[in-house]
């Protein structure tokens, strides 16, 4: 970045964060962030599309939610192939890419024409909500015309802890919410287990599946006695297997 890119924001700047802030803890239940937050998104970064997009680094079932003030311009079914190799997902997975970002910083002239030619808007700056080797989920502000302003992109920036932490807080309030059933068994597995089995599956031990999710590490191990408990099995290797099995898990591609 440029020297301008140390520009402090103005008063007014931090009413419209707190504002923005302050709404989307009303919002904070299973959809967040949902079309009032992406609509006052839309608003304070005078965006003409904000949604929110889930992409599925191991999978395909990558999905687009929220977008106001109108849906985005593309199928549904092009999105994940669309989301998953562009420059910013790309961008978001590399150590240190937790931040919000625009597209014009970490692509080419050539890397934005695809994103121009499917959405019709060349500029676009996300906001990761979570990023894990399994799964980026983000706010992603389209525009077309001149590019973000550095004070979009540090205003951005100051929301991004903010929004993050509320997407977490979701997670937690549907940690007793039960997720989908076992058609053979009819076990119920919680949104919350469905996490920590994802960690497991990727290698994570209890202490660093809890700094992940932000819970205690004895938490991690009551959540693991039940998943053990719920799919019959007694070690890491089996469990995760079985949420293969059971179609928890994408079966990763040999």
């Amino acid at each position: 970045m440029g020297a301008g890119d140390h520009m402090s924001l103005s008063a007014g700047d931090y009413r419209s964060v707190l504002d923005l802030v302050a709404a989307a803890l009303r919002c904070a239940g299973p959809d967040f962030p949902d079309v009032a937050v992406t609509g006052l998104l839309c608003r304070v970064l005078d965006a003409e599309v904000v949604g929110a997009g889930d992409v599925d680094l191991r999978g395909t079932a990558s999905r687009w939610w929220a977008d106001a003030p109108r849906p985005i311009p593309m199928c549904p079914a092009g999105f994940h192939q669309f989301a998953v190799g562009h420059p910013l997902t790309r961008a978001h997975q590399r150590p240190g890419g937790s931040a919000a970002l625009r597209l014009s910083d970490v692509a080419s002239t050539r890397e934005v024409q695809p994103t121009c030619d499917e959405l019709g808007m060349p500029h676009v700056l996300t906001i990761p909500l979570t990023v894990t080797p399994r799964h980026l989920c983000a706010v992603a502000v389209l525009r077309s015309g001149p590019d973000f302003p550095v004070r979009d992109l540090r205003l951005a920036r100051q929301l991004q802890p903010v929004l993050g932490g509320i997407y977490a807080l979701r997670d937690r309030t549907g940690t007793d919410q039960p997720g989908p059933r076992d058609t053979d068994t009819g076990t119920a597995v919680t949104s919350r287990e469905l996490a920590v089995l994802d960690l497991m599956a990727d290698g994570l031990i209890a202490a660093a599946i809890a700094r992940q999710l932000g819970i205690s590490r004895r938490t991690v191990s009551k959540h693991i006695e039940n998943i053990y408990r719920k799919f019959g099995t007694h070690d890491r290797t089996s469990a995760v297997l079985r949420g293969q099995a059971m179609g928890y898990l994408t079966v990763p591609h040999r």
